[in-house]
């Protein structure tokens, strides 16, 4: 990936929207939209939570650093963030039997108890708290 994909990533794995990301970097949401585009690409992932925690599995994107948990996650949360990071919202919906407002709802609530901002931040922070990693290719 190019630098500027990499910094567009990193950004979106703060919790920054769309608008703040280009804002941020100096360019039109229409160019950032072309960005992603080349990303999806080169990771052949769509979603961007996938597609950030695709960059960490894969060596593009520097791992955040190790951060202690705010609480304790159950084995669930576990799943739930595993799923997030590999999947897409239809397939994490059906993976748990439940409908996709459901799924968002579950991962709005785990967003909420992790401190993170956006999905893309849940899925960072996953790996700092040691939860996404190494470990989940084993599964």
């Amino acid at each position: 990936m190019t630098r500027t994909e990499v910094s567009v990533l990193e950004y979106f794995a703060e919790g920054l929207t769309t608008g703040e990301v280009a804002e941020k970097m100096g360019i039109r949401p229409g160019t950032l939209t072309g960005h992603m585009g080349h990303i999806r690409a080169k990771l052949t992932v769509g979603d961007r939570p996938v597609m950030v925690h695709a960059a960490y599995m894969g060596g593009q994107l520097r791992r955040p650093e190790a951060a202690e948990a705010p609480v304790a996650f159950t084995k669930r949360d576990h799943d739930l963030w595993y799923l997030l990071a590999t999947k897409p919202m239809a397939e994490i919906a059906q993976a748990l039997y439940v409908s996709r407002d459901t799924a968002r709802g579950m991962i709005k609530d785990l967003r909420a108890r992790a401190g993170a901002l956006s999905d893309v931040h849940l899925v960072k922070l996953g790996h700092a708290y040691g939860i996404l990693g190494a470990e989940v290719t084993a599964r």
